[in-house]
């Protein structure tokens, strides 16, 4: 069998207008390049016709294009996760179906590993097309997750190059929700990145909606980040200090001036103290549960239901 260096991984939810285009520039691509390849696509059951092109690319190219079928959205980090495990290549390379990465920027991310024998090079984008609304939310959520999860690179896409040796570990990973650039930032620190242009979007719109996007930061930061636990805990124990603080100079001044209402020390020292027990428990049992959380999870990442190989 024929060694093969590079593994293109393409996650396809509606990619029936731009698969057969993408596909010929990364042929060209490595045509011209000169260096051995395979492309895996990954159907994640979306609502166009993309699978009959999948199965048409197959037939034209045989193995040199793969196709592998989902038994039902899974998801874009997922889909990426289940070619990982198809991919024979030494290097992974991961990209949109959508022609917003250019193939020929693939060199740029080959020449930024090999300068510096990086495990991952992620594609920076100098000007992103989206709309203003996804460029204004992509931009909020990397400055919310470079404080939620310092590990994680300031700038990952999904234009990336991953040594397969390093991908290889996401496979195993069963956590409650997927974020692989997330994982990748448990494996290693050898990450780099490189300037890349991002195209227009060719056909159709971003499958990525407000209520999607929210949900994708939630789990993110439920999952991969103890940044609301840990606020939690330091919000409680001050909760706790402060009610405790306060509950004493009641106590104190009862007993020296006696100058309150009566009743009133009782009541601020129950709620004073109530408050503050009630906060540290739940601060407590947020560190608990977020172990657990991390612990306990092993819902599969994906099924597959096809494989054209």
């Amino acid at each position: 069998m024929t060694a093969v260096a590079y593994s293109v991984i393409v996650p396809v939810y509606q990619g029936e207008e731009t698969l057969r285009p993408l596909v010929a520039q990364l042929r060209d691509f490595f045509a011209q390049a000169g260096w051995t390849y395979e492309i895996i696509l990954v159907y994640d059951c979306g609502p166009d016709q993309s699978w009959a092109v999948i199965q048409a690319l197959h037939q034209q190219f045989g193995n040199q294009v793969k196709g592998v079928r989902l038994s039902r959205n899974f998801g874009q980090h997922n889909a990426l996760i289940c070619g990982f495990g198809h991919a024979r290549g030494q290097f992974i390379i991961t990209l949109d179906e959508d022609l917003q990465h250019r193939p020929a920027d693939i060199a740029l991310l080959i020449a930024q590993q090999q300068q510096g024998n990086f495990d991952v090079v992620y594609g920076k984008y100098e000007t992103l097309q989206h709309s203003a609304f996804r460029n204004y939310t992509s931009r909020l959520l990397k400055k919310l997750l470079r404080v939620g999860i310092p590990g994680l690179h300031s700038d990952y896409s999904a234009f990336r190059l991953i040594k397969t040796s390093v991908a290889k570990y996401c496979l195993e990973m069963n956590n409650s929700y997927t974020f692989l650039d997330g994982y990748l930032s448990w494996i290693t620190d050898s990450v780099s990145s490189v300037a890349v242009a991002h195209q227009p979007r060719v056909a159709g719109k971003s499958s990525y909606t407000l209520r999607k996007l929210l949900n994708h930061s939630i789990n993110i930061f439920v999952t991969f980040s103890d940044l609301p636990v840990r606020i939690l805990s330091v919000l409680s124990i001050l909760v706790f200090l402060v009610t405790l603080i306060y509950s004493t100079y009641v106590l104190i001044r009862k007993l020296i001036y006696n100058d309150f209402l009566s009743g009133f020390p009782s009541l601020i020292i129950a709620i004073g103290f109530g408050v503050g027990l009630i906060m540290l428990g739940m601060g407590v049992l947020g560190e608990y549960i977020h172990r657990i959380n991390l612990k306990t999870t092993r819902r599969p990442n994906f099924v597959e239901r096809e494989t054209l190989d």
